[in-house]
């Protein structure tokens, strides 16, 4: 039997962890993704609706994700400032579809991961994706000028990471995925996991070359980085678990 079914959702969270103290966030939405969605907005609303054209345009130069500053080639220097920006460019975007977009998907698989994760963990998974998602962008686009910015790097790590559970919620609300953390080739083999991958990477494909008639400034390209360091290297911030049933 597997564990994901069978694990008592009690032991999931210590209680002395934020996502399961007095803080009853809305819609079983964890606290952690509560602030991460609340940080996007307000930055979002703050950028696009109160300050300046001039400030927007610095805030992009200094916070968005901009391939060409690790260029000491060009530069001439190592910008180390710049470091900063390969988690601060996942708290802007380029419109409220694109915000919209990106926290319903991080609501939807990255709340039962939050909860098993917990609150300091869950963040710093968040930074583990969005440097990943901009690592893999700037492998492919060295010395580029165009601004990546967006959460969707970080959010397709998590989902990810969902997708090593086999996308399985947990039956209890407010509560995370159970278990061990399962090893990849079993993620893969439950039922939809391998085909809703490959699915979401064709789209992520298609849409980001402009072929369904939408903009083609889409950064699929680290949207997939993120999904497979999500995938990979969640076991770096999960918590161990202490049953050790065999997976079904």
């Amino acid at each position: 039997m597997s564990d994901l079914e069978n694990d008592d959702a009690q032991k999931n969270v210590p209680s002395e962890d934020p996502e399961n103290s007095g803080f009853e966030p809305p819609l079983n939405i964890p606290a952690s993704v509560v602030l991460l969605v609340g940080a996007c907005v307000v930055i979002h609303v703050a950028l696009t609706e109160y300050v300046t054209q001039q400030f927007y345009a610095r805030a992009i130069l200094n916070f968005a994700f901009i391939p060409i500053r690790f260029d000491a080639s060009v530069t001439g220097q190592f910008d180390l400032v710049a470091m900063i920006t390969l988690v601060s460019h996942s708290f802007i975007h380029g419109s409220w579809t694109h915000l919209a977009f990106n926290m319903i998907w991080l609501v939807a698989f990255g709340s039962p991961l939050a909860y098993r994760l917990g609150f300091i963990r869950t963040f710093a998974f968040w930074a583990i994706t969005a440097t990943a998602a901009a690592l893999f962008h700037l492998a492919l686009y060295w010395g580029d000028t165009v601004p990546l910015i967006g959460a969707s790097g970080a959010v397709s790590g998590f989902l990810g990471a969902a997708a090593r559970f086999g996308f399985r919620r947990p039956p209890v609300a407010r509560t995370g995925f159970l278990g061990p953390l399962p090893p990849p080739m079993w993620a893969l083999r439950q039922r939809g996991v391998l085909s809703f991958l490959i699915l979401w990477m064709v789209l992520n494909f298609v849409t980001g070359m402009g072929w369904l008639g939408g903009p083609n400034n889409i950064a699929w390209e680290a949207h997939i980085g993120g999904l497979v360091v999500g995938f990979a290297l969640i076991g770096l911030v999960d918590r161990r678990q202490t049953r050790s049933d065999e997976l079904a």
